[in-house]
């Protein structure tokens, strides 16, 4: 039987520089890069987001399909369209976001729904993924909605993963820390990058992240602290991968989406964070190479 795990976030409209100016436009999202990659051999996958019914989110949903994910749990209405954002690198491939989401359907939806009547969707569930990124499309008002669905779901025994994924334009200090320190306490798999640990501690040594993982009692932490070096801390044993780039990096902005996806699949499968770090590093490696977050890595 396959493992089930459900995607929570927003798909966009991505629109990405290619050369000269010139610019290409596909869908994306952390939180669907993430579903694109998750090894669909072994598990069913499913996205919860709220698109609009207008031709182009028609082909959001072929898209998704396309992918095999599930899309039976988007939500379709007539208020409001899918955001979008645009994507500019720089010479090193680094990515640089600019959105335009703040009146799209998933904000809208997220905003509107009572998380918890949504426990019914997702309790049968062996895995919920969400990001940083899902939550800022959240009011802070909202906040304790989604945590109540959180405490529900863990008395289900549902695990919960969840990627800081800070876009530093999206949070103030206060709200991001009201948020975190809402949501952690919950959290069974997490993943942080040095730039978010940077942002919201000043801090992205690998001690305060033992730090954090050690308060929020979260048993399984990946960190990757810059492009070259990860570590995995699961039951307080230590793993760490050096990664190596062998071509030019061209853009980065669906890889640690896949390395995620690469990790929990790896992991889940074969219970071995020395293989998933390997195997969630390879794939990394594999989609820095080509141009867009969803890339075909065969």
């Amino acid at each position: 039987m396959k493992t089930k795990i459900c995607s929570v976030g927003e798909c966009m409209i991505e629109i990405a520089n290619t050369k000269n100016n010139i610019f290409q436009q596909s869908f994306a999202g952390d939180t669907l890069n993430f579903c694109n990659y998750i090894d669909k051999k072994y598990f069913d996958v499913s996205f919860l987001t709220a698109i609009g019914k207008t031709s182009v989110n028609r082909s959001v949903l072929e898209f998704i399909n396309s992918k095999k994910i599930s899309t039976k749990l988007i939500k379709q209405v007539n208020s409001h369209e899918i955001g979008l954002y645009l994507i500019k690198n720089r010479n090193n491939g680094e990515k640089q976001f600019f959105y335009w989401r703040d009146n799209s359907a998933a904000k809208n939806y997220f905003n509107k729904i009572d998380f918890v009547s949504l426990f019914k969707n997702l309790k049968n569930f062996d895995y919920i993924y969400f990001s940083g990124i899902t939550l800022s499309i959240i009011d802070p008002s909202k906040i304790s909605n989604f945590v109540n669905l959180l405490k529900l779901l863990k008395n289900k025994k549902v695990k919960i993963i969840f990627d800081f994924n800070i876009r530093i334009n999206r949070w103030t200090k206060k709200n991001l820390n009201n948020f975190l320190h809402s949501i952690l306490n919950f959290v069974d798999i997490c993943f942080v990058s040095g730039e978010d640990l940077k942002f919201w501690k000043n801090d992205n040594s690998l001690s305060n992240f033992e730090k954090l993982i050690n308060k929020y009692k979260i048993d399984h932490g990946i960190f990757r602290k810059n492009a070259k070096l990860t570590y995995s801390i699961q039951n307080k044993k230590k793993y760490t991968i050096r990664n190596k780039f062998i071509r030019k990096v061209i853009d980065t902005s669906g890889a640690g989406d896949g390395f995620n996806a690469a990790y929990v699949s790896n992991f889940i499968i074969h219970n071995d964070p020395a293989l998933a770090l390997k195997e969630a590093s390879l794939l990394g490696s594999k989609i820095i190479m080509q141009k867009g977050a969803i890339v075909d890595v065969k």
